[in-house]
């Protein structure tokens, strides 16, 4: 199991992104709602943490409270 604080490295990104290209990476993980830096160099930079746990599902399966308030008219 990886640590979640664990950078991704260059290497490891290409296999999971699918692209040797940095811009093309970039999109990538852009496109599926991945938190990530661009480094200096043009670099994508993000942790093992942010990969499994996507930004985009970060408040999925949370729904607004089911609590009713009481009718202060009726007072």
């Amino acid at each position: 199991m990886r640590n979640d604080h664990v950078i991704i490295s260059k290497e490891e990104m290409i296999e999971l992104t699918g692209h040797h290209y940095k811009s093309k990476q970039c999109e990538a993980l852009y496109r599926a709602g991945i938190f990530f830096i661009k480094r200096p160099d043009g670099h994508p930079k993000t942790t093992w943490g942010h990969f499994m746990n996507p930004v985009k599902y970060i408040n999925r399966g949370q729904h607004k409270s089911t609590t009713k308030e009481p009718n202060f008219e009726a007072i």
